[in-house]
């Protein structure tokens, strides 16, 4: 008896399609609006018809599923935002009204503005708490963060992801150790002793003990006697506590050259400590970059990888609280996904494109 005949192509698809939405808590996925992205993909990606009988069927699904892949894959896109905005039934809540809420929320309870952030980055952080907890709307949601504080805590760690490491982009702290160098030869030059450097976002730390570290091997080789002060902030208080700390894993400290490793860390059982002399020339403080707040009189200004988290309102906002920040003719170091939004060429001039390095004219 003849097997049947299946098209695997719906099988490729259905398969992508449920993982295109398992974190998709900001759009309706019920069975309805599933199967009509469904159909909708299969409309737009040739059917593919084997018999059930067929050897080495499982083969030729893997064949078809890397032959097909990037063609559903568009089709997926373009059908989860059509549908979703057009679904054939009465939605029960407006999903993107109930996750302002949410929002809104946040900032009356922990004093955070997240409104400015990038929408979809949120989306995809919250949706990783909600999936953990077991939640499938933002109002549940909602509801489970006026009960428990320590449901706060666990958003906080996902919406603050904090990936660094010492000396990151090894590249760039060549230029910066240059700009350094010559920026103390003027201070000498001008009779003027004082250095004071802003590491905006500084996640755990990483970034201002690079910068502390590069400091002290420059001055090694001075004879004048600098006051150098370096404030670190962020808007996430249990980094800051870890970054006090100041033990790191060896995986974060595999930019930096052994010798600068035996000279400033000290090897512990759980990973390496920074030491005091490197630890007491930078100071930790909580400042949400969202606020009125800055640092004054700066030098140089580090912000690397953290105007990617922010929409181009916000980033607009910080560049102008930079320049009230920053002395005449100061710096402004960026991350390397990074780029200047047109407008703050008016008042940065760029110094080196590859580092990221901006002047304030």
């Amino acid at each position: 008896m003849a097997g049947k005949l299946k098209n695997i192509i719906e099988d490729i698809a259905r398969d992508h399609l449920n993982s295109a939405l398992t974190l998709r808590y900001d759009i309706c996925t019920c069975s309805i609006c599933k199967n009509d992205m469904l159909a909708f993909v299969l409309s737009r990606v040739p059917a593919r018809y084997v018999t059930t009988e067929q050897g080495a069927l499982h083969t030729i699904i893997q064949q078809h599923r890397l032959e097909h892949q990037a063609e559903i894959g568009r089709a997926i896109i373009e059908a989860i935002d059509i549908i979703s905005k057009n679904p054939r039934h009465q939605l029960k809540e407006d999903k993107n009204k109930v996750f302002l809420l949410l929002l809104d929320k946040i900032r009356e309870d922990r004093g955070l503005d997240f409104h400015h952030y990038h929408q979809d980055l949120l989306k995809r952080r919250v949706a990783i708490r909600l999936r953990a907890a077991g939640i499938n709307t933002y109002s549940d949601y909602l509801l489970l963060l006026m009960k428990s504080s320590e449901e706060y805590d666990k958003l906080f760690e996902t919406l603050c992801i904090n990936v660094s490491e010492f000396f990151r982009d090894p590249e760039v702290w060549e230029v910066l150790k240059i700009l350094v160098q010559n920026m103390i030869h003027q201070k000498k030059t001008d009779q003027n002793h004082f250095i004071r450097i802003w590491s905006a976002g500084c996640a755990n730390g990483e970034e201002p003990y690079s910068i502390a570290i590069m400091l002290k091997e420059i001055l090694l080789a001075e004879t004048a006697s600098l006051r150098i002060e370096i404030t670190s902030t962020d808007v996430d208080k249990k980094c800051l506590k870890f970054a006090q700390k100041g033990v790191y894993l060896k995986s974060s400290l595999k930019n930096v050259p052994k010798e600068l490793l035996n000279k400033y860390f000290t090897s512990e059982e759980d990973g390496y400590k920074i030491k005091d002399e490197i630890k007491q020339a930078v100071a930790f403080s909580y400042l949400d970059l969202t606020s009125a707040d800055y640092i004054k009189s700066t030098d140089i200004v580090f912000c690397r990888n953290v105007f990617i988290y922010f929409d181009r309102n916000l980033q607009e906002q910080l560049l102008m609280k930079f320049s009230y920040a920053l002395k005449p003719l100061g710096y402004l170091v960026m991350g390397k996904s990074e780029t200047l939004i047109r407008e703050a060429k008016e008042i940065f001039q760029e110094i080196d494109l590859n580092a990221r390095l901006y002047r304030k004219k």
